[in-house]
């Protein structure tokens, strides 16, 4: 069935966007803390980011709910070829 196909390509756009978002995210926290530490062993003015772990809680939300809908796409639509396979073995 082609609609299987169609949901499993949607749902790996949703994954691959989740994946996307989780890892900048990541990054920008890796990144600050690197300067943090930098500025901090250098003994000079330490810099100091606030906001980031609302962000980042945001962020982890947000993909939270992209995987799920991404991984329920995939899986329904393994069902829906699954199915397809089937009907096609009974009735040639």
């Amino acid at each position: 069935m082609i609609s299987g196909l169609i949901l499993n390509t949607i749902g790996s756009i949703f994954l691959a966007y989740s994946l996307n978002s989780t890892t900048k995210m990541l990054d920008t926290s890796v990144t600050a803390l690197e300067h943090f530490k930098d500025t901090l062993l250098s003994k000079g003015d330490v810099l100091s980011f606030t906001g980031l772990d609302k962000h980042r809680k945001n962020a982890l939300r947000n993909t939270k709910n992209l995987t799920t809908i991404g991984l329920s796409c995939l899986i329904f639509g393994f069902l829906l070829q699954l199915v397809s396979l089937i009907i096609n073995k009974i009735c040639p």
